[in-house]
């Protein structure tokens, strides 16, 4: 029984997440008092109020207590640190997108592992992410349940595993060593579309390209800068997002390109991540720019660079960030290593500074964050 409960709570989290981040006739403005968990004849609510205060001050009430007895300590800290995201968005390029046909796809994707007595699970998605991304902490947990239109948020559990599955969809299987498939997999494309959308025709006087550590900034490095951070990016998928980009005439007077712990994960070899790191930097030269600095790939501690399904081994960091010194001196560009420096203890990530070994918690994105700061404020 309680190892059902942990996949029932686990599944819950999930689709909430995908719900968050996966893109995108409103509806009555109501709020959503409750989010109820069904899975058959099984079901259980927690007041929204209960979760905005857990957000706010990690205090739980019982209701939502005897859901996190159910989760370890690090999948607590997940679903704080979930609780936190609070993305700023464009929302004339969020309305466009959800009027693309992947952006309605999407909708109807999610719509699924929502359960409604009325047919209008898609309207009140589209509603409840408008709305929460219009309000002034952004889309968030918090957000969208305060914008859905219902009192009540019913999430079909029975639904969600191949839900999830096929959100994060790839060709390897589960057996086979990582890779990137940002450009593959349906949470990438409308990531990278809703990019495309945005930065039509803009003018930035920064622009940050990087991997999952990058995007859990959002955008929060000034108006005049646009996060193009993606989870999952390598040199490989950088190279086609800075190609969809370039049509765009989207401009970027200084550029920041935090690469590499992906391209060690998924084993690229050192010729070929030279020379993506080369060509990267050479598309980025053609929007407009003045100025790129490169940031070292980012460690993770020695518990996660041992397991291979969660990070590189340390070593392989390492040779990476050897290597972007390299290229750094052929193409004449600084590393700014001395910011994030504080992240680290003799290249190791320190453990107070992450909740999965892997990537940054709270205190550590506010040090790269000011690191990032100081480089774009020069």
């Amino acid at each position: 029984m309680k190892y059902f409960y942990h996949l029932l709570i686990s599944l819950s989290g999930c689709l909430i997440f995908l719900v968050l981040h996966s893109g995108l006739g409103l509806l009555p403005s109501l709020a959503a008092e409750k989010v109820t968990v069904r899975y058959g004849l099984f079901e259980q609510s927690i007041p929204v109020a209960d979760i905005r205060n857990y957000a706010d001050n990690q205090k739980a009430s019982a209701d939502l207590q005897s859901f996190l007895d159910y989760l370890s300590a690090k999948e607590k800290q997940k679903f704080q640190d979930a609780l936190q995201v609070k993305m700023s968005l464009d929302i004339v390029a969020l309305d466009k997108l959800i009027n693309t046909g992947m952006g309605k796809q999407i909708l109807s994707f999610a719509s699924v592992a929502i359960a409604r007595r009325d047919q209008a699970s898609i309207q009140a998605l589209r509603s409840a992410i408008i709305i929460g991304a219009k309000s002034p902490e952004g889309l968030g947990l918090v957000s969208f349940l305060a914008a859905y239109p219902s009192n009540q948020l019913v999430v079909d559990v029975s639904k969600i595993s191949k839900l999830v599955g096929m959100a994060n969809s790839s060709s390897s299987s589960a057996d086979a060593p990582p890779k990137d498939n940002v450009s593959s997999s349906p949470l990438g494309k409308i990531a990278l579309q809703y990019q495309i959308i945005a930065a039509q025709d803009k003018q930035f006087s920064g622009c940050l390209f990087g991997d999952s550590i990058s995007a859990g900034l959002g955008n929060t490095l000034g108006n005049d800068t646009f996060n193009f951070g993606l989870n999952g990016l390598s040199t490989i998928s950088l190279l086609e997002q800075l190609k969809s980009l370039i049509p765009t005439k989207v401009t970027c007077e200084k550029a920041i390109i935090a690469i590499g712990g992906n391209d060690a994960w998924y084993g690229i070899s050192d010729e070929l991540f030279s020379k993506n790191l080369q060509e990267a930097i050479a598309l980025i030269r053609t929007m407009g720019n003045k100025e790129i600095f490169l940031i070292p790939a980012f460690y993770s501690t020695v518990a996660a660079s041992s397991d291979p399904t969660v990070s590189a081994p340390l070593s392989k960091v390492e040779k990476i960030n050897a290597l972007i010194n390299q290229v750094a001196e052929i193409e004449k560009v600084p590393v700014a290593a001395a910011g994030v420096a504080p992240l680290y203890e003799n290249n190791v990530l320190k453990e107070n500074l992450t909740s999965d070994g892997d990537h940054l918690n709270a205190d550590g994105l506010k040090i790269y964050r000011q690191a990032l700061l100081q480089i774009l404020e020069k």
